[in-house]
């Protein structure tokens, strides 16, 4: 898991929160669409993306991986939904590919929605404003094509994972969703969309890229 760096349409800096995860290229990151461009609007899109792999307070143990390719669904650019992206980063400038140096998250599609499941995120809540990585547990609620957990990370921890079978020694589980959006009635529940075959389709695309 690491912070996610770039400059936003409107040319600010700003972060999300992204995830490596195993893939054929050893070179997928997963995060949401939103981290990469606006909803119906793939127009306002965000440039100079950098993913820097457990980020914390302004150390990089792991260097920095630019993002070469950021790909989203269709049904983002075109009716804001499906908020998922797999981006491609490229080798560490010692040429060495992501997830050969920090390993990545097993992920699954058309998962059933349920059980006990772990959120991360580098929210932009005080004090820690995005310099650490925190995390919600809860058991997942299906609702429609997204599901939710109780989490009120806000802002920073969008496109953070969330981990079914986390095991808290070796910080792995599987990648089940990401962080999407609050709910504007109960800021305390946070919504991640449910990985199924667009999904799918986005990171079978970004693997082999």
């Amino acid at each position: 898991m690491g912070r996610l760096f770039f400059v936003n349409s409107r040319g600010s800096d700003t972060w999300c929160t992204a995830t490596a995860t195993k893939s054929a290229n050893r070179s997928v990151v997963m995060t949401a669409a939103h981290c990469v461009r606006r909803g119906s609007s793939p127009a306002n899109t965000n440039s100079t993306m950098v993913f820097v792999p457990n980020y914390s307070k302004g150390k990089q143990p792991f260097g920095t991986f630019a993002v070469r390719t950021a790909l989203t669904p269709r049904s983002w650019e075109e009716k804001s939904t499906n908020d998922v992206s797999a981006l491609v980063v490229d080798t560490d400038r010692n040429g060495r590919k992501l997830t050969d140096v920090v390993g990545g998250q097993a992920i699954a599609f058309n998962r059933a929605v349920g059980g006990p499941v772990s959120s991360f995120g580098y929210s932009a809540t005080h004090p820690q404003l995005g310099e650490q990585l925190l995390r919600c547990s809860g058991t997942a609620k299906k609702d429609n094509d997204m599901q939710s957990i109780p989490c009120d990370m806000s802002g920073g921890s969008s496109g953070g994972p969330w981990l079914a079978d986390f095991d808290a020694a070796t910080g792995t589980g599987v990648l089940v969703s990401v962080n999407s959006q609050l709910d504007s009635l109960q800021p305390s529940e946070m919504y991640g969309p449910v990985l199924g075959t667009v999904a799918k389709a986005v990171y079978t695309q970004a693997e082999h890229s």
